[in-house]
Parts: structure tokens; sequence; C-alpha cells
């Protein structure tokens, strides 16, 4: 059989003995390592119910599970010679016993017929199944029900119009005061994701030392720093100068002579901001203008006034600081206050119903594995049905979910439970994949988490291995370049090291064009009141783009383009095309639109 660097890889991360943290680029063979690897377990012996895969998604989890069974259920009907050839694949060829064969037939019947069968599953279904074993022991109902997130949006949304209606109308009133976003249920979805975060009340004193702030920190205290009474007559005495200077020094003279600083307030303060700081693009963000306004010419002018001038521009420099600070706190309080009431009605809401949603089966599970009265009792219980624990797309797995699995495999590396070696764990992920903050999920944990395993697998003397799927089976050479060449070493803390790929089928054709980038527009508002609010215009970014796109692959078509198909050439035509769009945004329905 002919080997080659790719599949060597693939053998060496499969292996059923090591313990392998693994990072595989997209199209480099993942999922075939993982359905090796558990191929390779059940052929050392190990029983169908030792093994628990934890993958992210039920279609991951299909897909792998039929992948498996679909490999097994042919070995039990291969003839001999190339059943040695699919087993001699998988890089076991040197330890095959004369008994590999029948044992290997026999695969696909055990796992169906083992008890429990092979357990791949997501980890929200995992500690489903978890908690329905251990009810009483986790405190919660033995019928409960996953709660999906339609039906955790429903139950939300029915929360906050009881809120609003009687139940807490002033709570609803503060926050509808300080909340700015259009879809009001998203805030309530991420308060609910971070529930945690809210467990313990915080009142004035808890957030205003968090933000660094007086617990006496008023609006009022922060103008009375600001404005001495003095303004006026600088003002006065200034006016004149910067009139009579450069049109920079003219324009801040237009903006300060409208001001009445007899009656200070926050509008006031707003505007010396505008003219006093930096804008928000400058690399120094919200600096003093200090030597730069007013211009060379015109502070010599100033004479004695330049000093109170430019004492004032830095007393609203330290303001506006306290001011964000006070409004964040103020914004923080009113947030806790909301969680405090919201929280416990969604809960009771769900207890009343039996449902659990995905954050609870994640932090119910986590709980009763450290329940301190129970936790030796579930461990044990559950330390003699796994043995080998596969994680995938472990880049997007939360904090919660890695204390899951810390507390699953614990029992690995400690003392009688190292079983020699016998206990393994297998980590895939890649870091360029994840879906950031996605669920919780955690990209920096990804390294950490490695580290840590790492250190506890080998102080208990066990064989851990760190390795990397380079190769992608999916992309050219020209793809692949640009995307190495984009990002290489210039994202480490996002992305790794290095971004590197190896297009293992190198002959294959690509291409990659960089379309001019099409500068946003800002339109003039429609006077048309008739006109949907979401109208956009033909001269608008968007639609300009979704027409090159359509003109594009009308060109194409019409120019009769060929394209690679087998062996052969054919014309292109639409069903060749996919466009990718990050969202299904205003851009989406304007491609569709000129599509067709």
């Amino acid at each position: 059989m002919i080997r080659h660097d790719a599949s060597e890889r693939q053998v060496e991360a499969s292996t059923p003995t090591a313990s392998t943290w693994l990072s595989a680029n997209a199209g480099s063979g993942k999922t075939r390592v993982l359905t090796d690897r558990v191929a390779r377990l059940l052929l050392s012996g190990v029983q169908p119910q030792h093994i628990l895969c934890l993958t992210y998604t039920k279609a991951a989890a299909s897909e792998m599970q039929n992948r498996l069974f679909k490999r097994l259920g042919e070995w039990a009907m291969k003839p001999d010679a190339d059943l040695m050839t699919a087993l001699a694949e998988l890089g076991d060829a040197g330890r095959l016993n004369p008994g590999a064969l029948s044992k290997a037939r026999q695969l696909f019947a055990r796992a169906i017929e083992t008890p429990g069968g092979l357990r791949i599953q997501t980890i929200h279904s995992f500690c489903a199944t978890l908690l329905r074993r251990f009810p009483l022991e986790a405190g919660i109902s033995p019928q409960f029900t996953e709660m999906d997130d339609r039906a955790a949006r429903l139950m939300r949304e029915e929360i906050i119009n009881e809120m609003a209606d009687h139940l807490a109308p002033d709570v609803m009133a503060d926050v509808a005061q300080h909340y700015s976003g259009s879809d009001f249920i998203a805030l309530m979805e991420q308060v609910a994701g971070h529930r945690a975060e809210f467990s313990a009340p915080k009142n004035w004193d808890d957030i205003s030392a968090q933000f660094r702030l007086p617990k006496d920190e008023t609006l009022d205290r922060i103008l009375a720093d600001v404005f001495l009474g003095t303004e006026s007559d600088l003002m006065t005495a200034i006016l004149p100068l910067l009139q009579a200077g450069s049109p920079n020094d003219v324009k801040l003279a237009l903006g300060l002579s409208d001001l009445d600083f007899s009656a200070p307030n926050m509008a006031i303060l707003a505007k010396l901001e505008k003219h006093f700081l930096t804008g928000e693009t400058a690399k120094a963000p919200f600096t003093a203008k200090l030597g730069t306004i007013p211009t060379k010419d015109t502070r010599l002018a100033f004479g004695d006034y330049l000093d109170p001038f430019n004492h004032l521009m830095e007393r609203v420099e330290l303001a506006r600081t306290r001011r964000l600070a006070l409004a964040a706190a103020q914004k923080t309080l009113v947030l806790h206050r909301f969680a405090q009431t919201f929280l416990p009605l969604y809960r009771d809401a769900k207890a009343q119903r039996g449902f659990l949603d995905f954050d609870d089966l994640i932090t119910r599970a986590r709980d009763l594995l450290t329940d301190t009265k129970v936790a030796a009792w579930v461990l044990y219980r559950l330390d003699g049905g796994i043995d080998h624990i596969l994680v995938d797309e472990a880049q997007d797995t939360s904090p919660t979910q890695w204390q899951v699995i810390e507390l699953l495999s614990a029992e690995f590396t400690a003392g009688e439970g190292t079983r020699l070696g016998g206990r393994t764990l297998f980590v895939v992920g890649d870091k360029k994949q994840s879906i950031y903050s996605f669920q919780g999920a955690d990209v920096a944990a990804f390294d950490d988490k490695h580290q840590q395993f790492k250190t506890k697998f080998e102080a208990a003397g066990q064989h851990f291995q760190k390795s990397q799927l380079q190769y992608s089976f999916r992309s050219s050479p020209a793809i692949l370049r640009v995307v190495d060449n984009i990002f290489g070493t210039r994202f480490p803390a996002a992305m790794g090291d290095d971004v590197s790929h190896i297009a293992f089928l190198d002959t294959m054709p690509g291409r990659v064009d960089l379309w001019p980038l099409i500068e946003k527009i800002k339109e003039e508002k429609d006077e048309e009141w008739e006109n949907p609010i979401d109208l956009i215009s033909p001269r608008h970014h968007t639609t300009r783009l979704a027409e090159m796109i359509a003109a594009e692959i009308s060109a194409m078509i019409s120019d009769g383009v060929q394209i690679p198909d087998k062996k052969t050439h054919r014309a292109v035509h639409a069903g060749d095309f996919l466009i990718l769009v990050q969202r299904r945004s205003a851009l989406f329905h304007e491609i569709i639109r000129a599509c067709k």
C-alpha cells in the first residue's frame, strides 16, 4: 500500500494508545481521523460502551456515526484480502494477529447490540443523558424536557411582556431608557446566556467600585469640576481673538459662541468634547488637543488666556472618562436589577413546565459532578463506563463545557484510574474555524487546556502527543496560498502561531480574483413617505456589489467559460456558482434579486 505524508499524519493522530491534541485545517480529514480512532479502539478490544465521543452539533454526530457504521458494516462483508488491506490502511498492519479479521467482522454486531452502544453525541445530549441517569442527585425532575431555542425564545418573550404589563413595569422602564438596541429579545438572550455572572446581586457600591468611581459620583459633581464659573469671561476674551485667526480658529469660535456658560449642563459638555478632544478614529482617542488649538499665531495672541484655555480642555478630557464610567455603571446597575427580576421568573417558568435549556444542561451536569455530597458517587458509577473520550470542534468549547470534560477525565490521570495507560483523551479543533462566542465558546481556552491536559497526562507517565493536519483534500493550491499569505503569523492569539496549508491535490486548478472595494455611501433621506423604510436605491453600495456579482455570472455563462468535469471540461452553468455571505443582511437579498 502506497503511503503519503497526509495519510501518515492521520495514522499518527488516530493512534488509540496515545492521548492526542490535534489541530486540523478545514478539509484535512478530521472526521476520517475521528472514525479511524474509534475503529482502532474497537479493534484493540475496547468495549463500545466505554467510548464517549462528544461532537458540537447533531449533524456532526450523525455524520460520524453513519460513517463508522458504514465502515463496520463493510468490514463484516469484505473478502479476507480486501479486509486485510482496509485494516492495514488504519495503521495497524504490523500488529494484526490471526484473529484480527474475525474480530473486525464482529464489530458491527457488537456496536449495534451492546447496551448503550457507541456514544457519539453532542455535549448537550451527553449532559442530558447524565442528568436523566442521576436526576435525584442533580435535584431535577426525572421527566424533564430539553427546551430548544425556539421554545426558549417564546418563553422569554412571554416573561418580558408580563414584566412590562404588571410584574415589574418600573424595571422595564429603566431598561428601556438605557437600551438602544433594536432587538430587545436579543438582550434577554444575552442575559439568560450569562446568568452565572448575575448569580450574586450587586448594589451601587459594588458596581461603582468595579468602575473605580467614588460612591457619591454624580453628573452634577462632574459638571461642577469642569465649570468653575470663569468660563463666560474666558470666552468673552478669546472669541474675538479666534475670529481674527485662521479658518480653523474661526470655525472653533463659531462653535463656542452659542454656548451659554451661565447654566452649564451635559449638552454643553458634550459640545466641548467635540471641539476640544480628538475623535474616535484618532490614534490617541479622546485626548485634549493641547498645542493644536488654537493655531500657533492665535496661541501667541492669547497671552495670559492660553493657560486657562488649556486647563479647560484638560478638565473636559478628565470629565469625559468620568462621565463614560458613570454612564456605564448606571447601565450596569439597571442591567443587574433587571436580571435579578427576570432570571428567577425564567427559572420558575422552566421548572413549572419541566424544561431545561441548553445552558441548564451544561451547568446542571457541571454542578452534579462538583457537588461534594454526590460527585464521588456519580463519578464512581461513571468511572467504570468511560475509558476513552473524544472531543470534536474543541475550539468552540465553552469554559463550562471544558469543566465537564475535565471532571469526566479526571480519573484518567489519578492513581489506579490510569489503568496503565489504557485510558485516553483525544481532542481535535482548529482555532481558525471558531464560531467566536457562540454558546459561550472561548477560543483562547483551546491552547490553555492543551497545556493543562498535557501536564496532567505526562505527570501520570502517559503518552500525550500534539499533532497537526495541514493537508487539505478540498481546496486548490491557489486558494490555500491566498489564505496563508493573508493570515500567516499575524494573528497568533486568534489563529495560532502559523496559518499554513498544504494542498493534497497540488495540480487542482484554482483561481482567486480580488475585486476593488466598493466604498460605502451615505444616502440622503428618502422624502417619499409612501416608500418602504428599507428600500435600497440603485446607487447604494450593496446594490452595486450585487449587480457586479450577477453581471460576472451572466458573462461567464454567456461566454461559455470551461470548467473541469471529471476527466473532461464543460461550459459553466448557473448551478456551478456558490455565493457565500457573512450573514443574511441586505446584501444577501440584493444578490438574490440581481441574480434573478
